[in-house]
């Protein structure tokens, strides 16, 4: 039986050595958002530190996502962050930017309702039906992708571990394919690796 942790130590090395290939490589980068970040990324967070944001917000963090930012790292040197999708990965501190109210405390704990493969008539009102509640709850800012749009990773509810694409109208979010963070992150170092020039 294959233990989950080793499996997981396995894709974080093979993660941290692609981005070093990345980073390495010589010339101008060709992909989108990289001139901003350079492949370069923050330094990894510490153990206190992220269980320190996980007790403050009362939700643990998916352990993929988790393993990456205590070590590979975290943010960067970016306007948006640092080495990642579109402009950026940002900070775990900006977990906030999607929000359409005031964050509090209890924001992320709270379960995302949208789920993946799911029919909305009208997202909007079916993922927030009351004037106070706020559609992206349970919900991590990954990266801006532009125009608004953005990643985000979810914490809670149903697809926990997920990424999802904000989008506007009615069917809501769009969930890429990808099982997990690390697993969406290393797709698009891999689109990197190709010499492409837009990530999907």
């Amino acid at each position: 039986m294959v233990d989950s942790r080793d499996d997981l130590s396995a894709r974080l090395v093979r993660v941290a050595s692609k981005l070093a290939v990345a980073a390495s490589s010589p010339g101008e980068p060709v992909m989108f958002g990289a001139d901003s970040h350079r492949f370069r990324i923050g330094p990894v967070l510490t153990e206190d530190e992220v269980v320190a944001f996980e007790t403050r917000h009362g939700v643990g963090l998916p352990p993929d996502y988790r393993g990456f930012i205590t070590t590979v790292g975290h943010g960067g040197p970016g306007p948006f962050g640092g080495a990642g999708p579109f402009y950026g990965l940002l900070a775990i501190e900006d977990w906030e930017w999607t929000l359409q109210g005031d964050p509090d405390a209890t924001m992320l704990a709270r379960p995302f309702a949208t789920e993946p493969g799911r029919v909305y008539e009208n997202w909007l009102a079916e993922a927030a039906p009351d004037e106070d509640d706020e559609p992206f709850r349970g919900t991590l800012v990954l990266s801006h992708q532009g125009c608004g749009d953005l990643s985000l990773l979810i914490l809670t509810g149903p697809a926990r571990g997920r990424v999802v694409d904000t989008s506007p109208g009615k069917h809501g979010p769009h969930f890429t394919a990808d099982p997990d963070f690390l697993s969406w992150y290393e797709r698009w170092l891999d689109a990197v690796l190709v010499g492409d020039r837009h990530f999907r």
